[in-house]
């Protein structure tokens, strides 16, 4: 029999009785956001509408965004880049399981710095496709020239954010990428390797720390071990 969602308990500060909510619910009220699916137009609204809220909400407080993501339909994945760009928080971007495809753009869209892969992290490049295989001649040639300028926004982006030349962009995505989190670091598309030693960290532990979730995370990243 499904579970469904799981409901934790909630006080807020201003009421004696705690309240039982949604897990995910609770989540992003810390501010923790996660794309833990393959991308798509659904997915990709949510994450903007709820990062710009929570922009809104609280332009000071960090978000943080976790991915294990397989990759998907460029424009979502685009979407979700500029919304990162855009709104005043700065985003942490956090890879565990995979980063594929526009799941990696994604992931370089983070606040330099806060760029976060976890050891046994994918991570993995490619060059846009076409689904669209069926017209006049016309046609295919206009998809060819659209996929052109799509790939080349995308080698630009990702020059942008690893500091790498666009020459070498360019011939990485030729074909499926693979990299592991060690590789990723020196390729420059993320900024540490966080829980290198594999120890609990502290939210897991029986006598864990007290406060708000995103602070604890902030504070088990500053105090891990990361790799710069």
């Amino acid at each position: 029999m499904p579970l469904g969602v799981p409901k934790v308990p909630h006080q807020h500060y201003e009421e004696e009785d705690a309240i039982w909510m949604d897990l995910y619910n609770k989540l992003y009220e810390e501010r923790l956001l996660f794309l833990v699916k393959p991308l798509d137009d659904e997915i990709g609204n949510q994450l903007i509408s709820m990062m710009v809220y929570l922009s809104l909400d609280d332009a000071t407080q960090e978000q943080f965004l976790f991915i294990h993501c397989t990759g998907g339909p460029v424009i979502p994945g685009l979407a979700i880049y500029d919304t990162m760009q855009y709104i005043a928080p700065e985003v942490y971007t956090m890879v565990l399981g995979i980063a594929a495809s526009m799941g990696s753009i994604i992931l370089s869209g983070g606040y330099l710095g806060k760029r976060i892969a976890f050891p046994s992290a994918t991570i993995m490049l490619h060059q846009p496709a076409s689904t669209w295989t069926n017209g006049v001649s016309s046609r295919c040639i206009q998809n060819a020239e659209d996929l052109r300028m799509i790939r080349e926004l995308i080698v630009e982006i990702y020059a942008e954010r690893t500091k790498k030349e666009k020459c070498v962009i360019w011939n990485d995505l030729d074909r499926d990428h693979f990299m592991s989190a060690e590789e990723t670091l020196e390729y420059g598309l993320v900024d540490l390797i966080i829980g290198k030693k594999r120890r609990a960290p502290s939210w897991l532990k029986k006598e864990r720390k007290r406060g708000p979730i995103r602070r604890i995370l902030h504070d088990e990243i500053a105090s891990s071990g990361i790799r710069i």
